[in-house]
């Protein structure tokens, strides 16, 4: 299993993109935090996008996670994933021509699996709000195949919806472009602000909203 840290370049000096924290909520009731990065290098098809993220539940347990993107288009590359708590889990998925090939390590031994890989396949990870940041690349009407690798789930094909709408974040009011994802029943939506920043993201049937901390 490749570390988070082989999969960073040292002493990178990408551009940053994005950097802030979210506050984490499930069904109502604060549940932890999430920090996260932002970076890239290069450019065209030769740019990489790399967004790394902890998170930290109350619960006690520290999810941390790398998303390797390539091209303009930001298309899935690699990721790597690791749960430590009560439980400790290593996801690492890779890009291998049409297939995206994952291995997972657990208590209990490894489990590999394969996915189709496209163009539109993103990484969605539950519980984990920074990821949607790739929703802004998309057009309105475009479709992505979220995959879930900590819970081996792998969505439907879901559809693109954007629109404007102005939201309180922090007691102020925030003019931010929304982004709907799936069904209205097992779907979700992403706001963006002026800047292009991630600034909320509510996930409805997973009980799960992420705010963006004002200032962060």
């Amino acid at each position: 299993m490749v570390s988070l840290a082989m999969m960073v370049p040292v002493g990178s000096r990408g551009q940053l993109v994005d950097r802030g924290t979210f506050l984490l909520y499930v069904d109502g009731v604060e549940a932890g935090t999430e920090e996260f990065t932002i970076q890239r290098e290069g450019t065209g098809e030769a740019q990489v996008t790399l967004a790394t993220g902890t998170i930290d539940m109350r619960d006690g347990r520290t999810v941390t996670t790398i998303l390797r993107l390539m091209g303009t288009g930001l298309v899935l590359n690699e990721y790597s994933a690791f749960v430590t708590g009560s439980d400790t889990l290593a996801v690492r998925v890779v890009r291998a021509g049409n297939r995206l090939r994952t291995r997972t390590v657990a208590a209990l031994g490894e489990e590999e699996r394969a996915y189709r890989a496209r163009a539109s396949s993103v990484i969605f990870e539950e519980g984990v709000a920074h990821h949607y940041f790739v929703l802004n690349a998309q057009e309105e009407g475009a479709a992505v195949h979220a995959l879930a690798p900590i819970a081996e789930r792998e969505e439907p094909a879901m559809r693109l919806a954007t629109g404007s709408e102005t939201i309180r974040l922090g007691g102020d009011r925030v003019e931010t472009t929304r982004v709907r994802f799936g069904s209205a029943e097992g779907g979700g939506t992403a706001w963006f602000d002026g800047s292009g920043r991630l600034v909320r993201v509510r996930v409805e049937d997973r009980g799960f909203l992420a705010e963006r901390i004002p200032g962060s």
